[in-house]
């Protein structure tokens, strides 16, 4: 008996890192996302998903992996000889990182007699997300929440989560140790910043380990980071070091500065912030508060809050079907909402625009047409769309600009959310696994190991680890 691995997604694409640890009849499958391409994602916001067959339209669009024993005989059907959940001999479970929809967003395809394992915060906004329609499409499951520093036995495999966030739905990493060895998947890595101190431990708690198989997050390594830090893209010119290449920003570098920047506006502030990442509400309604503005989001980033933190926020409220006035046709959770926020409305932002800090998303974009313009700001917080790659990117520039908004962003240049190709070459040089396996790149191959060996796997072929290395 070996311990087998595969690779099923996300070897040479930012997002959609998917693999199963398998010893005998025990296996550990971690993360259920797909990759982050808006310009070749074949739901487009026109195509409407079907109702019975959407499961196996999420497997031909590589939107969630073809897996034996992963999904119900229901929502399979026959499909592509995929052997159902019901009829597979193998103990399963999934584990999921973090919340970001890259690393779960098939989470909600999984048979329901199989445990997904996220982390209780994680299950909190999940659930929140999923009461206001923005959650992912699932069966009627439950989640199951792990607990930093204590192993999960599924059979003879063992997963030990290890934590590299505490804000929002918190991350992690996993250490899964078998009868054969160990395999590490670094989940997001992220060297600076307020969760640098994590990372660095979890990279002294490996180092002791002596790891046969690290999986290591290399987004940082495409040409676009390397070429804002040097004029070349050799990865041999990559000098470790943990500290953030000169010219680069941490976190609290860039929150530095997008402070600043709301504190020289004195018309109105409007931002779109990621809403999953519930901690940055937080901190944007601290900022508010020391500027004399009132924070003010709308409802279903204000449901999220209220769920997370047991607050009720200033909501407004956009002219959309979604919140209807009708009472009696309310969904329970705006009822709810409605029944303990303060509303702001639109006449009391235009007499005093300076005195609001309002949160907008992409698709209630249009509400800034009937906002004062004059002296406001529009901040581009790495919300939703968020890059040039979302063809959807240069639509929102433009209606922001034909509305008279002034348009700002502070995640495009000279900061990187994921580790700093030094950084992580640092990161994997300490760790110096046996065999390195960089992943969740477009350029995988630039990650180099110090001694060990580099590893890309074939996604889908079956490797056997044998004395600290995959055959």
């Amino acid at each position: 008996m070996r311990t087998k691995f595969i690779m099923h997604s996300g070897a040479r694409t930012i997002g959609g890192v998917i693999c199963s640890v398998i010893y005998g009849h025990d296996r550990v499958i971690f993360e259920m996302g797909s990759v982050y391409d808006p310009e070749a994602d074949i739901h487009d916001g026109r195509i409407m998903p079907r109702s019975r067959a959407w499961v196996q339209d999420a497997i031909r669009a590589k939107k969630a992996p073809a897996i034996d024993g992963l999904y119900r005989r229901h929502d399979l059907d026959g499909f592509n000889g995929l052997i159902p959940a019901e009829e597979s001999d193998l103990n399963t479970a999934v584990f999921i990182t973090h919340l970001h929809l890259d690393h779960m967003s098939a989470i909600g395809m999984v048979a329901p007699q199989i445990p997904v394992y996220m982390h209780k915060n994680a299950i909190l906004i999940e659930r929140a997300l999923e009461a206001t329609g923005d959650g992912v499409q699932t069966l009627e499951r439950t989640y199951t929440s792990f607990t930093e520093n204590v192993p999960i036995h599924i059979g003879a495999i063992k997963v030990l989560p290890i934590i590299t966030s505490r804000r929002s739905y918190c991350d992690f990493a996993f250490l899964i140790t078998t009868p054969d060895g160990t395999i590490h998947w670094t989940g997001d890595l992220v060297l600076h910043g307020e969760d640098a101190p994590l990372t660095f431990e979890q990279m002294e708690f490996l180092k002791a380990q002596s790891i046969d198989v690290l999986l290591c997050d290399s987004t940082g390594f495409m040409d676009q980071i390397l070429l804002q830090m040097t004029d070349s893209t050799d990865p041999k010119a990559i000098k470790a070091s943990r500290d953030i290449p000169k010219g680069m920003l941490d976190r609290n570098d860039l929150d530095l500065r997008i402070f600043k920047a709301l504190e020289q506006q004195k018309g109105l502030c409007v931002i779109n912030f990621y809403q999953r990442e519930v901690d940055d509400a937080r901190k944007y309604m601290g900022w508010a508060q020391k500027l004399a503005r009132d924070p003010v989001f709308e409802p279903d980033c204000a449901w999220i809050i209220y769920q997370f933190f047991k607050m009720a926020p200033y909501i407004f409220i956009p002219d959309s079907p979604r919140y209807p006035n009708d009472p009696g046709k309310q969904p329970a959770w705006f009822k709810e909402l409605m029944s303990i926020c303060t509303v702001v409305k639109r006449e009391q932002i235009a007499e005093n625009p300076g005195g609001y800090l309002l949160q907008n998303s992409y698709r209630h974009i249009l509400e800034l047409f009937d906002l004062p313009a004059s002296g406001s700001v529009y901040l581009h917080l790495d919300g939703m769309p968020h890059g040039e790659f979302d063809p959807a990117y240069q639509n929102l520039i433009k209606i922001v600009r034909n509305t008279g908004f002034d348009y700002q962003t502070f995640f495009r240049r000279n900061y990187f959310g994921h580790g700093y190709p030094p950084q992580v070459k640092y990161f994997v040089d300490q760790v110096d696994p046996k065999v390195l396996i960089p992943c969740h790149s477009f350029n995988s191959e630039r990650l180099l190991p110090n001694h060990g060996v580099q590893l890309l796997p074939v996604e889908g072929k079956t490797y056997v680890l044998v004395n600290g290395a995959l055959l």
